[in-house]
């Protein structure tokens, strides 16, 4: 569900046709407002006294809301991975206690046959050598007592091996399923505390959320203008050529110029920061992860000087943030509630780090 109303750029339209159009003449467009975070900047704008303290507030309070937001996303990222290795863990303990019941089984079997065979021969007086010379009838017979007690003897040594050797793998084997039990009964826990924690956090966002939009609705028509800034494109923006996947992603994330920010939201029509990265490149077949801080760590580092469009810049100490590239030195990113997707200068916010994918 939407948790925002619609909104749209009234340069939208126009700016998305443009930036398309490699080689098109230049759109005319005033510079893109501040982005998230940058406090300093949306206070120095032309509103003053206690309007432009309302609008810094303002600044501070939508950072944290979309910083908690990509939190969040990690967090159930995290508890997707907790939750499938608790499953895992007890499937390994499950799969752990069939082997043991089964090697008790073989035990209990092998042991029963030295049983059998320790009776045989109580029974049958004696299966020693001498004996067998004693009785036997003939020199034939001798040889076929004497095969019959090799055989014996072996069978009782090889039912005593095998007794051992089963009773030694039930053993280890009720080791790795006591092992195995408990360590699933710690991944369910954790699991259990990752979702309590979720929640928690989950109802503060909402609460962050609420008093972002009352505070954002609530600013007067000359406010509103100033926070969701000028044109969605600065003038003169030339999109660079597609050569490859990464810089057909980014005419993807160009081609939402103009959306509504949505926190969670992954588009096609709103997005939030790491949303927009999400489905720009999964309309070229690939998969990010879906929170700025996962985004940060996965795809390959690269360091400044070597920026090419389509390269994710998250931003803030935290990772709380995300862009992409799109040559010109701007980024193109969803910024904040009553702020569309824009281009922007892409130090307008600290860089934490780049990616590549």
């Amino acid at each position: 569900m939407s948790l925002t109303r619609p909104f749209r750029a009234a340069a939208g339209t126009v700016a998305v046709a443009a930036v398309l159009s490699v080689g098109s003449a230049p759109v005319s467009a005033q510079p893109a407002a501040p982005g998230p975070g940058d406090v300093a900047a949306v206070a120095d704008q032309p509103a003053t006294g206690e309007a432009g303290e309302d609008l810094a507030e303002l600044s501070r309070l939508s950072e944290e809301a979309g910083a908690l937001g990509e939190e969040l996303h990690l967090a159930r990222a995290e508890l997707e991975q907790a939750e499938a290795d608790r499953d895992a863990r007890v499937r390994a303990a499950g799969v752990a206690a069939g082997r043991a019941a089964l090697a008790d089984r073989a035990a209990f079997r092998d042991q029963s046959l030295v049983d059998d065979i320790a009776t045989m021969r109580y029974r049958g007086g004696g299966t020693d050598g001498a004996r067998a010379a004693v009785l036997a009838d003939s020199p034939r017979d001798l040889v076929d007592r004497l095969g019959a007690l090799q055989r014996l003897t072996g069978a009782t040594t090889s039912a005593l091996d095998a007794s051992r050797q089963a009773s030694s793998e039930a053993a280890r084997y009720r080791e790795e399923a006591r092992l195995a039990s408990d360590a699933a009964r710690a991944a369910a826990d954790d699991a259990r505390a990752r979702a309590d924690e979720l929640d928690r956090r989950s109802e503060e966002m909402t609460a962050r959320i609420d008093e972002v939009r009352s505070r954002v609705d609530a600013l007067s028509e000359a406010q509103r203008a100033l926070w969701a800034g000028g044109p969605v494109m600065p003038e003169g923006y030339v999109a660079p050529p597609v050569d490859g996947v990464n810089a057909a992603a980014l005419r993807v994330a160009l081609s939402r110029l103009g959306s509504p920010y949505s926190w969670g939201a992954t588009g096609p029509s709103e997005f939030d920061c790491s949303g927009l990265m999400v489905w720009s490149y999964a309309q070229e077949g690939k998969t990010l992860p879906r929170s700025s801080q996962a985004q940060a760590t996965a795809g390959a580092p690269v360091a400044q000087q070597d920026l090419q469009p389509g390269d994710l810049v998250i931003y803030f100490p935290g990772a709380t943030h995300v862009g992409m590239y799109a040559g010109d030195g701007l980024i193109v990113h969803a910024p904040t509630y009553g702020q569309p997707v824009k281009l922007e200068p892409m130090d307008v916010m600290p860089i934490h780090s780049i990616r590549r994918y």
